[in-house]
């Protein structure tokens, strides 16, 4: 194992669906890189803290360095206000130092190098965020009951209110509808009792089912896939209002919805510079909080 003073850095991104960890030396040097489960520090704290440490220890190990001397930078789902940051600083991570913040800014800092810009977000949840002259602006954003348009958790309830509409005769039955309902036994019943504790992931997980019937030109998929298009030409749009000139789309849904998209959409985003790991990286290397 590696003797190290203060020249270790761990970025963390977590998220709704999953949490990634990259390990990098002063210098730069990728050590090491893993994955593992959901990290929405809102949905489920003790959860995503335990998650945290399992995918820090298992990049620790990869890079053989001991996890107590990584500097540690954490984007997280869930984390709305420096309360929670610091209350996530404040529960025990085994790491030589952290600092906590949200998934939107180690996205955003990743996208544009820590210059300023904006990211809208679309993976198991969805938001939009900014920096401008050292502000922070975030559009969105407020969780899967009350908002995360144009996500993939929104995009998997639509479908599935559909679906229990179309077995009621309220709407017509589709082949998306059909294939959701089968997956229940066709029993409004099962998917009632299922969505009562089913978190926003297992919501997303339907985006896969629905995406490939809008390949087929299914029209209640095609539907969808436009509606959270919209949704997230509203968010861009919201930060362009707000004067920011530089935003890119980024997330688990962005390459494959924008697929479906008109040129029109995509003259809103540019390229992102590098991922929200590397904006992760970034944090783990400041001094103290971002602004």
């Amino acid at each position: 194992m590696h003797s190290v003073a203060q020249d270790y850095f761990l970025g963390i991104d977590g998220g709704g669906s999953s949490c990634r960890a990259r390990i990098r030396t002063a210098d730069g040097r990728l050590c090491a890189e893993t994955q593992g489960g959901p990290a929405n520090i809102h949905q489920n704290f003790e959860g995503a803290l335990t998650t945290l440490a399992a995918v820090a220890n298992e990049a620790a190990a990869r890079a053989h360095v001991a996890v107590g001397a990584l500097h540690a930078g954490l984007g997280l789902a869930g984390v709305t206000t420096a309360a929670v940051a610091q209350r996530v600083m404040q529960s025990g991570l085994p790491f030589a130092r952290t600092l906590v913040d949200s998934d939107g800014l180690i996205a955003c800092l990743g996208a544009h190098g820590g210059s300023d810009g904006g990211v809208v977000i679309c993976g198991t949840g969805s938001a939009a965020f900014a920096l401008l002259d050292g502000t922070r602006l975030g559009l969105g954003g407020h969780g899967f009951l009350l908002g995360d348009h144009g996500s993939g958790a929104v995009m998997g309830r639509k479908a599935l209110g559909e679906a229990l509409l179309a077995f009621d005769g309220l709407r017509r039955s589709t082949p998306l509808t059909r294939a959701i309902l089968a997956k229940f036994g066709n029993e409004p019943a099962r998917c009632i009792a299922w969505s009562r504790t089913a978190p926003s992931r297992d919501y997303a997980a339907w985006v896969p089912e629905i995406l490939a019937h809008a390949r087929q030109g299914e029209r209640l998929a095609l539907r969808l896939v436009h509606e959270a298009l919209a949704d997230l030409t509203a968010l861009a749009q919201g930060l362009r209002r707000r004067g920011v000139a530089r935003i890119s789309l980024i997330g688990g849904l962005a390459a494959e919805l924008q697929a479906f998209a008109a040129p029109a959409f995509l003259d809103h985003f540019v390229a992102p510079l590098a991922d929200p790991l590397e904006g992760a990286l970034m944090l783990a290397r400041r001094a103290g909080p971002w602004p």
